[in-house]
């Protein structure tokens, strides 16, 4: 008989460590010890047809040390915003809400959809980072503690000039001015210090607005998205080309890049996501051995994994 109370296989070696656990569609979570350091990042939005600021970061919460409860724990991640239609003017759509239902939830608002210059609804609309406005109009209102302001746009006649910049979670979006350049989307925040670098993007970064894009002859060639998944912009594309804009990074939050294309739909806004870290929980790769689980039980420290 296996000196493991009969069970065939490799005995565990249990060591504490953290366990990350990444939500990037909707599901349970089962906690292993009684709190942890949560993220919540909700849905980027889209960006607007024809000629269109940057979308806004979808809005982004980190809670340390959030109490977990016992019982399971409904995760909801919002996806991201739509794309204005083309040929229609239209603005992008706003980003969905991501939802972390412990007893004391933690809820972050979609990101704001940006506004179309062409005829559309020309201000960035309000979100957890609003988003970027197109012609002389305003940038989206951001949340307080979420995200930023999309930038305003610029109209320097008888050239269409910028337009804004989605508002991330670190930074407001660049507004247009009466010689533009580059109306770059906000930067996201980096949380690898927490959850390493293989979440989120550029090394560990959540919430990055979209660039706004713009037809001014001088300005250049790209606006660049915002660190944490914001879509570059394809500035300087002659009206009728196929467009070069990004959607936002899926799982980021990130806002989706400006046009500058007449006729053209706009991009997505990239999906949210809900990120959790726990500390000193017991890991192990192979079959617990019996005597193990008896004393991990008469200790009461034994937990089934979710």
């Amino acid at each position: 008989m296996a000196g493991n109370g009969g069970i065939i296989g490799p005995a565990n070696d249990p060591t504490l460590g953290d366990q990350i656990t990444q939500f990037t569609s909707p599901g349970t979570y089962n906690a292993y010890t009684p709190q942890g350091d949560v993220l919540v990042v909700s849905g980027g939005g889209g960006s607007g047809s024809n000629n269109s600021g940057g979308g806004g970061a979808g809005g982004v919460s980190f809670t340390p040390n959030h109490p977990l409860p016992a019982s399971a724990i409904t995760v909801t991640v919002g996806a991201g915003g739509s794309a204005g239609t083309a040929p229609a003017s239209d603005d992008g759509g706003d980003g969905f809400a991501s939802t972390f239902a412990s007893a004391t939830p933690l809820t972050t608002v979609g990101g704001g959809g940006s506004g179309s210059a062409s005829g559309g609804v020309d201000a960035g609309r309000q979100g957890g980072s609003g988003g970027g406005a197109g012609y002389s109009a305003t940038g989206g209102e951001g949340t307080a503690g979420e995200g930023n302001d999309g930038g305003p746009g610029n109209v320097p006649n008888p050239q269409h000039g910028s337009n804004g910049g989605g508002g991330g979670k670190a930074q407001a979006g660049t507004g247009g001015n009466a010689s533009p350049g580059e109306t770059a989307g906000g930067d996201g925040t980096d949380y690898s210090p927490t959850y390493g670098t293989q979440y989120g993007a550029d090394s560990g970064y959540f919430g990055g607005g979209g660039g706004g894009g713009s037809f001014f002859p001088s300005v250049p060639a790209t606006s660049s998205g915002g660190l944490g998944g914001g879509g570059n912009s394809d500035r300087n594309t002659p009206s009728g080309s196929p467009d070069s804009a990004q959607a936002g990074a899926v799982n980021t939050g990130g806002g989706a890049g400006g046009l500058t294309t007449g006729g053209t739909a706009g991009k997505g806004g990239g999906s949210g996501a809900v990120l959790i870290k726990e500390e000193n929980v017991f890991l192990a790769s192979g079959v617990w051995d019996m005597n193990t689980v008896y004393e991990a039980i008469k200790a009461g420290n034994w937990e089934q994994p979710s």
